[in-house]
């Protein structure tokens, strides 16, 4: 198993849908018995609710061959991961395969993409006991490379404990730039975030997948979430929190 060496590359957390092209509709990355015994493995504490834990991602640069195996990867994180969560993210990556691509003229071949691997961070049952990290999955998408996010909203940030988010999805082009952003919020969001993720992902770029080496086009999706601090009180029976509630 060969690395890709790319220095340059950077790793960010967000959510991703398989690419728009045709031939990778019906993609899925499968585990091989290796990484797949290692899940199985985990502790029963890890099918905990994702309510119990933090999702955490990383991101690699993948070379798949005709035949949909990985041949090579560069994980840019892996100076910062933990080593044994570093060599757990390796052993899955080189497990890892998709279903074949075909070029435009339908022959076999080679496929370049950012793959994102999801994690489950489970907090320790006790001070004396490790924490446990679940494999979720993993997915394709163009490999973003710089990403930006714009000012909160300003009517957001002036409730106390507003929380919320929306999904969008960029089409990225094969210059590796947001073509066109479609955002999905639910009923009663304010429009204020639909313009925060739209300005936002029209700051990010991406390494734009290659079929054959030839840069085509791809979708990512992210989840853009808002989060203002709660600035109640601790103590909810102090007469500051009645009159905390009576001014607003």
């Amino acid at each position: 198993m060969s690395v890709l060496n790319s220095p340059r590359r950077r790793a960010f957390a967000c959510t991703v849908l398989s690419p728009l092209l045709s031939s990778l509709l019906c993609t899925h990355l499968l585990l091989a018995a290796g990484a797949a015994r290692a899940q199985d493995a985990a502790p029963s504490s890890a099918a905990s609710s994702a309510s119990t834990g933090q999702r955490y991602e990383v991101w690699a640069d993948v070379l798949f061959g005709p035949d949909g195996r990985n041949l090579a990867f560069h994980l840019p994180d892996e100076a910062v991961l933990p080593t044994p969560f570093a060599e757990l993210v390796k052993r899955q990556l080189q497990a890892a395969r998709i279903q074949p691509v075909q070029d435009s003229d339908g022959s076999p071949a080679t496929f370049r993409t950012g793959v994102r691997l999801n994690y489950l961070l489970l907090p320790a049952s006790s001070p004396e006991a490790n924490s446990q990290v679940q494999f979720l999955g993993l997915a394709v998408a163009p490999l973003p490379v710089k990403r930006y996010m714009a000012s909160y909203p300003k009517d957001v940030g002036q409730q106390a404990g507003w929380e919320g988010g929306v999904q969008a999805t960029c089409h990225v082009s094969p210059e590796g730039q947001c073509q066109k952003i479609e955002v999905q919020m639910l009923p009663g969001m304010p429009e204020s975030v639909r313009r925060f993720a739209k300005a936002s992902f029209e700051g990010w770029a991406f390494d734009a997948q290659r079929i054959n080496n030839r840069p085509v086009d791809g979708e990512i999706a992210v989840r853009f979430a808002l989060r203002t601090r709660d600035e109640y009180p601790k103590d909810f029976r102090i007469p500051a929190f009645e009159r905390f509630i009576q001014g607003r």
